[in-house]
């Protein structure tokens, strides 16, 4: 939690997308999550507890992954969450998206969508894949904490612990998976995206507000582009015209990408965080293997004992943050799909 309140604070400051946030439609504070009191309380919900399940039965228990020194990207193709966990299915969607008269910017918001999914999934298996590989460290703390001066292993258990380190610092670093360029990347095509999204809404919403005017005044045949066209109540929907649908689904589509800049804010910080602790951890270890000494071991292997807890407790944080964002992504997707297709039942 201290480590989310230093995010908060990161991302307060840092300022390259907090004015595209801050000036979004969605500023309201009910969008604006508190990272204190929310992020305990989300983790305790069924819609994070269905991902986090789904998550954990694609992946297998932590301990359960086989320590391997192959490529990581060659052990990639395991994990597809987002045939398992998108909501509706992508292969539905895109059958849909063909049928419907979709505007060009929700159909972008899908496909966002499912790159910020694809973004968690690589989030996730580096988590997974550390905490194997974090194996390697807490065998050398075990053996380490064996070590006796006073006995005549004592070079036995330090070519052990060395072989440990050795193999440890052989790794790829699995947060490497999703570079600082690529969140940047990400981040930047979102704030694009939702920058189009407020200026189209503002704009709809504009245009149906005057036809409304227009039609309460009885001024159809008036100027301004409207006449000759009369407002027709979207079926389904009688209520709405289509212009007002249509700005309904530009608004939810607009907090999906909001709530998708937050997320990929924050994971950056975390992942960047972790990438460079592991590149420390992976240099320190190299150099127990390279000196061989007992003391240089002995020192390096008790800073990796105090800083584990902490460490493991970075990589949850992480994985966290990854579910809420596919559970977010999901329920976003099933808002906008709900007004798409209300007013199609009609038709």
């Amino acid at each position: 939690m201290a480590q989310l309140r230093r995010i908060k604070s990161s991302l307060s400051s840092a300022g390259r997308y907090g004015k595209e946030i801050t000036n979004s439609l969605c500023s309201d504070r009910s969008i604006n999550w508190s990272i204190d009191e929310e992020y305990g309380k989300a983790l305790t919900t069924d819609s994070y507890v269905e991902v986090f399940n789904v998550v954990q039965d694609q992946l297998g228990k932590p301990n359960s992954l086989k320590l391997s020194s192959a490529p990581l990207k060659s052990q990639i193709s395991y994990l597809h969450l987002s045939q398992n966990l998108l909501s509706p299915r992508q292969e539905t969607l895109i059958e849909l998206i063909k049928t419907l008269n979709l505007h060009p910017l929700i159909v972008n918001y899908f496909k966002d969508g499912l790159e910020a999914c694809r973004v968690c999934e690589l989030l996730i298996l580096s988590v997974h894949q550390i905490r194997a590989n974090n194996q390697w460290i807490e065998k050398a703390i075990k053996l380490t904490k064996k070590i006796d001066d006073a006995t005549s292993g004592t070079d036995n258990q330090c070519r052990m612990i060395c072989e440990e380190l050795s193999a440890f610092s052989r790794q790829m670093n699995p947060f490497c998976l999703v570079s600082k360029e690529k969140f940047h990347d990400v981040c930047q095509a979102f704030a694009m995206r939702l920058r189009k999204l407020k200026a189209k809404h503002k704009k709809t919403m504009r245009r149906a507000k005057l036809k409304r005017i227009a039609k309460s005044m009885g001024l159809m045949g008036c100027t301004l582009g409207l006449q000759k066209k009369r407002i027709k109540p979207v079926q389904g929907n009688p209520k709405m015209t289509r212009q007002e649908v249509l700005g309904v689904q530009l608004d939810v589509a607009a907090k999906g990408h909001f709530t998708l800049i937050n997320y990929m804010a924050t994971m950056s910080i975390v992942a960047g965080s972790l990438y460079d602790e592991v590149e420390h951890m992976k240099v320190r270890a190299n150099m127990c293997v390279q000196s061989g000494m007992s003391d240089t071991i002995k020192e390096v292997v008790k800073s990796f004992d105090q800083r584990n807890t902490y460490f493991l407790e970075q990589l949850e944080e992480l994985e966290n943050q990854a579910c809420l964002c596919l559970r977010d992504i999901n329920a976003s997707r099933r808002s906008i799909m709900k007004e798409i297709m209300v007013p199609q039942q009609g038709r």
